[in-house]
């Protein structure tokens, strides 16, 4: 299917007038940097008040290593699922590691963690009381959402062929009007509509791009692209990049920014290389 979808990329930049075998060969590799450990982060020393010891001779404050933090899901994944994948992801944002027991919980878990507007994804919390249909008093949200805003949504995902045979539309309905206080602000589903492969993937390219973000690069594309009113393919904003890879990663580093606006965000962006810039940020 990879192949076919590269064949009618190919197609469609022909048509445009762009044919990518006619770019000269590169003659030595390039890799992106990255702009801070890919694993775990550097945090400032934090000196116990109780401590004998006199750190006010320092000249600067010791900085840490603090390696990346094991999930603390309120249960864990199962160990064998039927159909489905299962397993951990790390944000890298918080350094935090999150679990995910099926495809659309792993979908959801990237999309949160690449959006500007969370601070931090919890997965399977705590329990809340609740009578479901099936007899049971209890439910396990799949994961709870911490907004920039200080708003805290929990979430449920399901397929929605799930819903109905899983009460969870009743069983969410529920608890969304009888929150316990400091929980959480609201409760809602996502289903496969939202949760899609697609978005999965413009999420992943987002955080791959943050670990080797350059101010510098974003600068310089962000004042390019504000020149532009519409919709402007990726290309024509990468036209004067000597090294379009750094490029390429800033567009990502300025979606996230939502600066540049994806025209079809259902889409992989590959498949649909479209943006506007967002003059009202």
């Amino acid at each position: 299917m990879t192949r076919i979808r590269q064949v009618i990329r190919y197609m469609k930049e022909l048509e445009s007038g762009f044919d990518r075998t006619l770019l000269p060969l590169p003659t030595e590799t390039v890799f992106l940097k990255a702009s801070e450990p890919l694993s775990g982060r550097y945090v400032p020393f934090e000196s116990d008040p109780h401590d004998e010891e006199d750190y006010s001779g320092l000249t600067s404050i010791p900085w840490v290593w603090r390696p990346t933090e094991e999930a603390t899901p309120s249960r864990w994944y199962p160990a064998r699922t039927k159909g489905h994948s299962r397993g951990t992801m790390v944000n890298g944002k918080t350094r935090k590691a999150i679990t995910y027991s099926s495809t659309y919980e792993r979908n959801l878990a990237y999309m949160m963690c690449a959006s500007k507007h969370i601070v931090l994804v919890e997965d399977q919390p705590s329990t809340v009381p609740v009578q479901q249909e099936d007899g049971t008093s209890h439910h396990t949200f799949d994961y709870r959402a911490t907004l920039a805003n200080g708003t805290v949504i929990v979430v449920g995902v399901r397929p929605t062929y799930l819903l109905e045979k899983d009460g969870l539309e009743y069983t969410i309905g529920t608890v969304d009007r009888n929150l316990p206080h400091g929980f959480a602000d609201g409760a809602t589903i996502i289903t496969e509509r939202e949760a899609t492969d697609a978005r999965c993937w413009n999420a992943m390219s987002i955080l791959r791009a943050l670990k080797h973000s350059v101010a510098a690069d974003n600068d310089r594309l962000r004042e390019y692209a504000s020149r532009f009113h519409g919709t402007v393919h990726i290309r024509d904003l990468l036209a004067g990049w000597e090294i379009p890879a750094y490029g390429r990663n800033a567009v990502w580093c300025l979606i996230h920014d939502e600066i540049l606006m994806p025209v079809r965000p259902d889409l992989k962006l590959i498949d649909a290389p479209f943006v506007r810039f967002n003059h009202m940020n």
